[in-house]
């Protein structure tokens, strides 16, 4: 008789090394903290389970919120001057101060403009971006493209948003145009504002905080994409090439209808 043929086995299962994860680990409410500390873990997890809502609720706040610390200390008048150059001489003061007063009173529905173009902003960042990957041979779709760029953004946004808001509070009263240097994070704002603009621009793009922010596309999308280290960075920094080459050009015509 075989004595072994009713006896229950205590031997522990092997699992399947081919088989696939097919649960999330992480809530949405965690990814937000992971992806400061373990962003492959993130990614991974988002491959499974893409999430976005929270995510984008509170980059659209956190937006806001740094328009409203920095509002007050923007310069309007000395920034619409500058814009002006030799042609404010042009302009009596009476109109310059109205312009400025029709500009200040705009500015306050700037923090209510960005609730409503924030979510289309980031909406069309997504497609850009999915179109990039569709290119480079990926399978990823909309969500969790929109979900991977999304958190990518968050860490370098979360930190530069809060010593923007930090340090502004020293700076006083400055022009729009120096709010991007008030944290020193890019080259621009160590150079001499005599610069030639296009150079001042593309300087200005390759901050501390842009620069963690396409490494966390690279890795996201190597993850969630399933690419090659070189293809996901094809997807990311395309794009990036594309606005700094864009942002050159601009920064070069006042200059050219001046």
């Amino acid at each position: 008789m075989d004595i072994n043929r009713d006896q229950p086995s205590y031997e522990p299962s092997l699992s399947d090394p081919n088989e696939t994860k097919t649960t999330a680990s992480y809530s949405a409410a965690q990814r937000l903290w992971m992806v400061f500390t373990s962003p492959a873990e993130v990614f991974a997890d988002i491959r499974i389970k893409p999430t976005w809502v929270l995510v984008l609720i509170l980059m659209i706040a956190l937006g806001v919120a740094i328009q409203f610390v920095i509002m007050p200390h923007i310069d309007i008048e000395s920034s619409f001057r500058a814009r002006l150059g030799d042609r404010a001489t042009e302009m009596g003061d009476e109109q310059i101060e109205e312009i400025v007063a029709g500009q200040q009173k705009f500015a306050k529905f700037l923090p209510i403009l960005a609730i409503v173009i924030g979510p289309l902003a980031w909406a069309l960042m997504a497609a850009v971006f999915l179109v990039c990957l569709k290119l480079v041979g990926s399978e990823m779709d909309f969500v969790s493209t929109l979900s991977t760029a999304l958190h990518a953004y968050w860490p370098p946004t979360v930190v530069g948003g809060i010593l923007t808001m930090i340090l502004i509070q020293r700076a006083g009263l400055i022009p729009q145009e120096e709010i991007v240097n008030v944290v020193k994070a890019h080259p621009a704002a160590f150079m001499s504002p005599d610069s030639p603009p296009w150079l001042l621009a593309t300087a200005g793009t390759l901050s501390i905080f842009n620069i963690w922010t396409v490494v966390l596309l690279v890795m996201g999308f190597k993850i969630v994409g399933g690419l090659s280290t070189g293809k996901a960075a094809v997807a990311a920094l395309v794009p990036w090439g594309i606005w700094i080459a864009l942002k050159a050009g601009l920064s070069m015509l006042p200059g050219l209808f001046s």
